[in-house]
């Protein structure tokens, strides 16, 4: 990976934004077959930045908003540049980050650290979008369930069997209500698997300038799980602050998230069921919300206990 300005990275940085750009676009049709490549949409500008260098990503960055911006206006521009540009940017810059320690080796950033400020990036981005939508929960719970109605009407559903919006409306408010915690923790698990895809297809060019980490050791700071404890207690509260502490703890719920199942992932390695038990406890955690909670908070335990090192476990990927 090089920095220097040059004419094939710019090139390969227009590559990436239209690539990007297109992902992006990709969920306008409304089908929800399209979100894996909606998902995907920081990945082309990840891979240019980690293989090319951040004049690459940053130009990536520019001809995906300008191309969004032409195609679907500026909302649009703007979502995809605080969710997959910026990020994009900073956090393949920060992999290609290194200091020279006293031993004459280069210090890598470390990847926990990374997925630390990709949380902070999405809790920002998660803030600037509520006020910039004027985000309320009672507000939106009406909305919601007004959409709700029109659709069913529009599917030709008679009057008379239309749900009572009362009846409906608590249900819909406590989905309303986790909107802000689920957005941030949502897409810093997006980045940091598209930051690994990307780390890993680089890595097959031979242009990854670092040794990967084991992700499976990943660590972040104990404060994480402080941050997390105080905003979910704030959340319950009322009004701007209980939207800003939901955002809070959505954001610091993904590095934990991260680290429980690192955990799982060390403690597993010396079985030989080791791909069943992964894979029961990943479909729990998509089935059941609150199995991703409780990997949260085994990552949160981990943070303070530090498991892992007192437990042996094979190196690698596996």
């Amino acid at each position: 990976m090089t920095n220097t300005p040059s004419l094939p990275s710019a090139m390969i940085g227009i590559g990436a934004g239209l690539g990007s750009a297109l992902l992006f676009a990709s969920l306008v049709g409304g089908n929800v077959l399209t979100l894996p490549l909606f998902i995907a949409s920081p990945l082309p500008l990840m891979a240019a930045g980690l293989g090319f260098g951040t004049t690459a990503t940053g130009v990536g960055v520019a001809t995906a908003t300008l191309a969004l911006l032409a195609g679907l206006g500026l909302p649009a521009a703007l979502v995809s540049l605080g969710t997959s540009g910026i990020p994009a940017l900073v956090l393949s810059a920060l992999v290609g980050r290194a200091a020279l320690g006293a031993d004459g080796r280069a210090d890598w950033f470390p990847i926990g650290r990374i997925a630390t400020i990709a949380a902070v990036l999405m809790a920002i981005a998660t803030t600037i979008g509520a006020i910039a939508i004027g985000f309320d929960v009672a507000a939106t719970t009406r909305q919601v369930v007004a959409a709700f109605h029109e659709a069913l009407t529009a599917g030709g559903t008679p009057p008379a069997d239309l749900p009572d919006a009362m009846a409906l409306e608590p249900f819909v408010r406590a989905s309303v209500r986790l909107m802000p915690a689920f957005f941030p923790a949502f897409w810093t698990l997006v980045l940091m698997l598209d930051l690994a895809l990307a780390a890993r297809i680089v890595r097959r060019a031979g242009r990854l300038e670092r040794p990967w980490e084991d992700l499976a050791m990943i660590e972040i700071s104990p404060w994480a799980g402080l941050v997390f404890a105080a905003g979910f207690a704030g959340s319950f509260l009322t009004g701007s602050i209980g939207i800003l502490a939901a955002v809070a703890a959505g954001a610091a719920f993904a590095p934990l998230f991260l680290v429980g199942m690192g955990l799982l992932t060390h403690l597993t390695r010396p079985t030989d069921m080791r791909w069943i038990l992964r894979a029961t406890a990943y479909g729990l955690v998509l089935l059941f919300p609150v199995a991703a909670l409780v990997m949260a908070l085994a990552g949160l335990t981990e943070c303070f206990l530090d498991l892992r090192r007192g437990r042996p476990g094979s190196g690698g990927d596996a």
